[in-house]
C-alpha cells in the first residue's frame, strides 16, 4: 500500500510540473487578446507586433495567422497579407475565411504572374501532401503488402482456388510497393520544395546568386513561388525558385516568405 506521504509528494510535483505550462497557456491568451484588441482600435503594427511575439513563442493557430493577414491587409501589405492567409488556410477552422480573403487579396495586386498548368503528376503529388500524407501513404502500402503476402502464402496450403490466392496476393504486393514508392517520393518531395510568396514591390530573378548576374524575369508583390531548398543550400543568403511561369533562378531571402 502507498504511504500518504507518497501520494502528497507525487501531487505536489505534478502541480508543480503542471503549473509553468497553465501559466504560459494563460499567458499566451492574454497576449491574443490584447492583440485582438489592437486590430480592433486600428492599431494595426501594435497588433502585429504582439502577434509576431505569440509566432516566437510558437503559439500558433488558424485565427493568429488569420488576424495577422487581416492586419497586414490594412497596412497595405499585400504580399505579407497573402502569406498569412495562406497559412490560416492550412487550419480546417480558418480555412473558409481564409481562402475569401485571399481571393480579395489576389484581387488587389497590381501586377499578376502568368501561371503555367501543373502536370498531372504534380497536382495528384499536391494533393496527397495536402490531404493523405506521406506517413499514411506509407501506412497503406504496408497493409496492403501484408495482406498480398498472406494471400500469396495462402496459395500453397489452400485448396480452394489456388490460382486466384496467387495472383490476388501477387497483386496487393504490386500495389503495395506503388503505394510505399509514392509515400517515398511524397515524402522527398515535400522535404526538397516549398511554396513561398514575394512580400516586397518588386524584385529581379537572377540566373545566379549574384548582384550582377543576367536577369531571368521581373517578380512582384505577391507572386508566388516554388523553393529548392536542395540546390538554396549552397548560399545563404540567395534562394533558388521556381517561378508560377515555369522560369528557374535565385531571388534574396529577404524578399520572399517560405510557406
Amino acid at each position: 500500500m502507498i504511504p500518504n506521504r507518497s501520494i502528497k509528494i507525487f501531487f505536489f510535483l505534478l502541480f508543480v510540473g503542471l503549473a509553468p505550462l497553465s501559466f504560459a497557456q494563460q499567458n499566451a491568451q492574454a497576449l491574443f487578446d490584447d492583440a485582438n484588441e489592437m486590430l480592433q482600435k486600428g492599431n494595426y503594427q501594435q497588433a502585429i507586433s504582439l502577434y509576431h511575439n505569440l509566432q516566437e513563442q510558437n503559439t500558433v493557430s488558424g485565427a493568429l495567422f488569420l488576424n495577422l493577414g487581416i492586419s497586414y491587409q490594412r497596412i497595405d501589405s499585400l504580399g505579407k497579407a497573402k502569406y498569412y492567409f495562406l497559412k490560416a488556410s492550412q487550419f480546417e477552422e480558418t480555412e473558409q475565411q481564409a481562402r475569401e480573403a485571399l481571393q480579395f487579396v489576389e484581387s488587389q495586386f497590381s501586377r499578376q504572374s502568368a501561371v503555367l498548368p501543373k502536370l498531372p503528376w504534380d497536382v495528384a503529388t499536391d494533393w496527397l501532401q495536402e490531404h493523405v500524407g506521406a506517413k499514411n501513404i506509407l501506412l497503406l502500402g504496408i497493409i496492403f503488402l501484408n495482406v498480398g503476402v498472406l494471400l500469396f502464402i495462402a496459395h500453397w496450403f489452400g485448396q480452394a482456388y489456388p490460382k486466384v490466392l496467387r495472383i490476388g496476393g501477387l497483386s496487393f504486393i504490386g500495389a503495395a510497393l506503388l503505394i510505399i514508392a509514392t509515400s517515398f517520393y511524397t515524402q522527398y518531395v515535400s522535404k526538397r520544395y516549398s511554396k513561398a510568396v514575394m512580400v516586397t514591390e518588386r524584385i529581379s530573378v537572377l540566373e545566379k546568386p549574384t548582384e550582377d548576374a543576367p536577369i531571368v524575369s521581373r517578380a512582384y508583390e505577391g507572386y508566388a513561388f516554388t523553393v529548392d531548398h536542395r540546390r538554396s543550400k549552397s548560399q545563404q543568403e540567395w534562394t533558388y525558385v521556381r517561378m508560377s511561369n515555369g522560369l528557374y533562378g535565385w531571388i534574396p531571402n529577404s524578399e520572399i516568405l517560405i510557406l
